[in-house]
């Protein structure tokens, strides 16, 4: 929200006085192993991790290297030079690829670049490797190309910012949270869903005791204050995140139709995510005590196409049915 001074919020309450909770939270750059992070999905969260093991080694490479980026500053005296350490591409093959670690000296006329080592994926073997290294005054080039080999391993074997951000999101929507417009995660839940916030910041906690990164994740909550003026601006919000998911909705539906899609579980899948759309604006309606009718036409449009949908998928399950028999 723009005007978080307009906002009314508590450190506690009910559900009788309020209209539930405003959830912040972030994840840095996260990672978390793979076995690890299926159990706590499981344990806190009631949900099972389905992100798969496999491995794309190279990405691993390029997350591994990319995380590279430092910056110095060096005094000599009375003047201060900075510099800025990090990867570039250097050579792609068949056989894998080849970044350059390089000392880049900023603020100069023509800034000034000096190659501290070579970084290499082996598409062979998957294999990492380093060579060439330059011995610096400033940096240590073998410390980095280590600490990039250990991201490398850490990459392949666990959950990124990427996956644990999907299973987050999941299960706010599966709270009718609303996102807040705004950039980066804030969100309202409900107050019928509210209690689960606290699982969710416990999910959170968690994930920070498992992080082999080192940077923290937070998440942060208060009550939002029932009165008339939250109410206007809980609608406001209500109404931009919903009729961007309309349109998200109208998309795939639209596009399942002219595509004549011969799959009915697809079908029927966003058959059920659009009729969870529309219990989540009657549960908004009551929460928020109006008619939230600014949404009638994009809604009349969507039950349309989820009724072409259903009818598809049911003409092609009794298809399949004939075929059986």
């Amino acid at each position: 929200m723009n005007e978080w001074k307009n906002i009314i919020g508590a450190a506690s309450g009910d559900k009788e006085h309020v209209l539930g909770k405003f959830l912040h939270f972030s994840l840095a750059n996260v990672l978390v192993d793979k076995a690890e992070f299926s159990e706590l999905c499981e344990d806190i969260l009631g949900t099972p991790y389905t992100g798969g093991n496999r491995v794309t080694v190279s990405d691993a490479f390029r997350s591994a290297t990319g995380d590279i980026r430092e910056r110095l500053c060096v005094r000599d005296g009375s003047e201060q030079t900075i510099f800025e350490i990090y990867c570039r591409d250097n050579m792609k093959s068949d056989d894998g690829m080849c970044r350059e670690l390089v000392k880049e000296t900023l603020n100069q006329r023509t800034n000034q670049y000096r190659k501290l080592a070579n970084i290499h994926y082996h598409k062979t073997d998957q294999s990492f490797s380093f060579d060439d290294l330059a011995p610096d005054a400033d940096v240590d080039a073998l410390a980095i190309c280590r600490r990039a080999e250990e991201m490398f391993d850490l990459y392949q074997r666990c959950a990124n910012r990427r996956q644990v951000e999907t299973v987050c999101l999941n299960f706010l929507r599966g709270l009718e949270a609303t996102k807040v417009s705004v950039n980066g995660h804030l969100y309202f839940v409900p107050k019928h869903a509210m209690e689960q916030v606290d699982v969710f910041e416990s999910f959170i906690a968690e994930l920070n005791d498992h992080n082999r990164n080192d940077r923290r994740l937070t998440a942060n909550s208060f009550y939002i204050i029932d009165d008339a003026k939250q109410r206007e601006k809980m609608t406001e919000e209500f109404y931009i995140a919903v009729k961007k998911e309309i349109a998200q909705y109208q998309e795939k539906a639209d596009y399942l139709i002219k595509s004549g899609s011969r799959s009915p579980s697809v079908l029927e899948h966003w058959v059920v995510k659009i009729a969870n759309l529309e219990e989540k604006k009657r549960h908004y309606e009551e929460i928020l005590r109006r008619e939230l009718d600014g949404l009638d036409d994009e809604f009349g449009d969507l039950k349309l196409l989820s009724q072409e949908l259903s009818v598809r998928a049911k003409g092609l399950r009794a298809r399949q049915s004939a075929k059986a028999a």
